[in-house]
């Protein structure tokens, strides 16, 4: 199977295209790759001359036992070295089929510590979790901003291209500890 064929890159560059849409509708100019090779981020989007900033596109719900979504770390130190070589802030967004919403931030703003109750526990974002060989940073989605909610024609196409094997979940309002 060809990379560009899995259902998770088909829904990843939906995502981008949606996110590249609303851009282009506040004016903004939008710059992506032409290649289907790897790439070091999403888009290059400017407002004027003057400023660029890096906006990387992840198409997918925030955890359902959690209210959090996260990223693969080794992304987000590759994110990090790009921003800090070009100085350029990268900016993450998160295509949500579940909230049915676009929401993130400045990876700087989002990379401060905080800590939250949620169900009568204690966690401190960022979070860093280890699964088998694979390590995720989480990143706590009440406090990202949205942008944009998402149509219903836009929430079901990208929800075709879903692979999770479990039905989304509404979680209670965490509180800040």
């Amino acid at each position: 199977m060809e990379w560009q064929d899995r259902e998770t890159v088909k829904k990843g560059d939906l995502g981008e295209e949606i996110v590249s849409k609303y851009f282009d509708e506040k004016g903004y100019v939008i710059y992506k790759p032409i290649s289907n090779r790897a790439h070091g981020f999403d888009r290059l989007v400017s407002h004027g001359k003057d400023r660029f900033v890096i906006v990387e596109v992840k198409t997918k719900a925030k955890r359902n036992s959690f209210p959090d979504t996260g990223i693969n770390y080794k992304h987000y130190l590759e994110y990090r070295k790009i921003s800090e070589k070009h100085n350029l802030p990268v900016f993450i967004y998160f295509v949500d089929e579940m909230l049915g919403q676009i929401y993130g931030g400045e990876l700087d703003k989002l990379e401060i510590p905080d800590c939250y109750e949620f169900n009568g526990k204690n966690f401190s974002y960022p979070l860093i979790e280890q699964y088998d060989k694979t390590k995720i940073i989480y990143f706590y989605q009440p406090t990202m901003n949205v942008i944009k909610e998402l149509t219903p024609e836009q929430i079901e196409h990208i929800k075709s291209f879903s692979t999770r094997n479990h039905d989304y979940k509404k979680l209670n309002q965490p509180i800040k500890s």
